[in-house]
């Protein structure tokens, strides 16, 4: 993938707003979604054309009015694109590209997902982003570690890994971290909050150490694979809690300094309550109302810390849990 660019963006396939929880993670992941929508007569549709595709959308179970409203609430975080005659027609030349006799000689897993109808929409709509912009296909298969374990073995021991695109990455890691268990929100209320979280402009500006930290499980061919995956979610999983852990601990004792600054004690005392080597690693995050200044020594204090701050300061703020303590 391109290490610099200035905003990455998402595409998306006609069914992806179906699944609970649509787009909640993915509006705190990406820039700015590109989502194929239903045409209607103000894209050139006649009145006829325009019942007759809102109706092979019904009938498919791609569920037009819902998307609609969910496009309503990501307002200017995505855009929406008409998938007319014409897109279609573009979508089927690269379905008929991927695997007609002509198509460039790859691995049977990678023909068979680059060939895939849905994926292959998302491939499609990368050509409607600015040049300013790295795209990623958020299609995915798998949404969770748990289907991905389930399809696909993590080690193989009858030769190399199975690959997988990139987009799988942060589809299963935005699943296991930033997609809520709660079914006293419905999922017009939960991606509002999102969107509000998205648009923080420091969390946006800090979303950017994501892209560059995910980059260690993606080779050139923006592939990835199963044990990857498995590895970054864990990794991120276990950094986040840690952190979590970190800041509990950092609020005691900001409240102990607090009570002895009230009590007007001497400013050694103050020395004296301040965890041993709390300022070894001055992580200096602050995002939005979550904010990290001293951290424990023992943290590491790598790529990964400012992304595992970003993906706690987005569940803080939508109420969430994260993946293990979800699991317990």
């Amino acid at each position: 993938m391109r290490e610099r660019w200035h905003e990455l963006w998402a595409t998306f396939s006609v069914k992806d707003h179906c699944t609970p929880g649509a787009f909640v993670a993915e509006v705190l992941l990406y820039d700015h979604l590109l989502i194929p929508v239903v045409p209607m007569r103000r894209d050139g549709l006649s009145s006829d054309e325009a019942s007759e595709e809102w109706k092979r959308w019904k009938d498919n179970g791609w569920d037009p009015a819902r998307l609609n409203q969910l496009v309503a609430i990501l307002g200017e975080h995505a855009t929406p694109i008409p998938w007319t005659k014409a897109v279609q027609q573009q979508w089927q030349a690269h379905v008929d590209a991927a695997s007609g006799p002509n198509a460039p000689p790859v691995a049977e897993e990678v023909r068979q997902f680059r060939s895939n109808g849905y994926i292959m929409t998302g491939t499609v709509l990368e050509r409607f982003a600015p040049r300013m912009a790295q795209t990623v296909v958020a299609v995915s298969q798998y949404r969770s570690l748990e289907e991905l374990q389930g399809a696909t073995p993590i080690r193989r021991i009858d030769g190399p890994p199975s690959p997988l695109p990139a987009g799988s990455l942060l589809a299963v890691l935005g699943y296991e971290l930033l997609v809520p268990e709660d079914p006293d929100r419905g999922d017009f209320q939960l991606l509002t909050e999102a969107v509000e979280v998205g648009s923080d402009p420091t969390y946006r500006e800090k979303r950017k150490q994501l892209y560059l930290w995910q980059q260690e499980f993606v080779d050139s061919d923006k592939l990835t694979d199963a044990q990857s995956i498995k590895t970054a979610v864990e990794q991120m999983n276990d950094l986040v809690s840690d952190l979590k852990k970190a800041t509990g601990k950092q609020k005691v004792w900001k409240g102990v300094k607090s009570l002895f600054s009230f009590l007007k004690m001497g400013e050694k005392v103050a020395e004296f309550v301040e965890p041993v080597g709390a300022k070894a690693f001055d992580a200096s995050l602050s995002i939005g109302d979550f904010v990290l200044d001293r951290i424990e020594p023992c943290m590491p204090g790598d790529a990964a810390t400012p992304v595992a701050a970003l993906l706690l300061d987005a569940q803080k703020r939508l109420g969430l849990t994260v993946m293990g303590e979800r699991r317990a």
